[in-house]
């Protein structure tokens, strides 16, 4: 379980009751900003004072550029300084905080507070993934809308690669989806769209149908 403040647990009951009793009173006012810094102040009286940085701004730039997945060498180039140096203020770094390696070194000084530039990137969201069911009424979908304008072209999806699009444009132009059968009713290509993705178009080039018959 990770805690807002690990550093609470180790308070006697004394210290912990002074302390709740602090952030409850901060936090009985208004939902608003001036709440909020009241909260942050109180939480910055109780809080342990964490040990003085004792790292040079290089070591913290070389520091800050590791927390965010940088390599010796591409933080020798973002720097302005050479690799031999980089790997060298690593293993003194490394020394001063008795730690075994570059990411323990980022853990410590994470943990007091000395990485004071770094930011860390939001988490990338999950891509959504259609199910089978999902898919088949897409395509029934617009295959209905298709065969009601017999040669307009018109994109059906795009793919997250070239194969995918090709073979699902191959599918639809043998029949061999169930919306766009038979075979040879639809045409359909893959290609590169201008935002660098692969997307599939197609177009119905076979007898059009009313309004009220259903797609195969």
């Amino acid at each position: 379980m990770t805690t807002a403040f690990p550093w609470a647990r180790a308070y006697d009951a004394d210290q912990l009751a002074a302390f709740m009793d602090d952030l409850a009173a901060a936090a009985s006012g208004d939902s608003d900003l001036a709440t909020l810094d009241t909260i942050e102040q109180a939480i910055a009286r109780h809080a342990p004072t964490p040990p003085p940085c004792p790292l040079t701004p290089r070591q913290i730039d070389i520091l800050t550029e590791s927390a965010s997945g940088e390599t010796s060498e591409s933080t020798a180039r973002t720097l302005g300084i050479s690799v031999h140096t980089v790997k060298a203020t690593k293993v003194d770094l490394c020394a001063q905080l008795q730690a075994h390696n570059i990411t323990h070194a980022v853990a410590v000084a994470m943990h007091y507070g000395w990485l004071t530039d770094y930011q860390a990137p939001p988490p990338k969201p999950t891509p959504r993934r259609r199910g089978p069911v999902a898919n088949r009424s897409s395509h029934a979908a617009r295959a209905s809308r298709l065969r009601r304008k017999p040669g307009v072209e018109a994109v059906i999806g795009d793919y997250s690669s070239r194969n995918t699009a090709y073979g699902t444009a191959r599918s639809i132009t043998a029949g061999e989806l169930n919306a766009y059968a038979p075979a040879g009713d639809f045409e359909a290509r893959a290609y590169l769209s201008r935002s660098r993705r692969w997307a599939v178009a197609a177009r119905y080039v076979g007898t059009p149908t009313t309004p009220g018959r259903p797609a195969s």
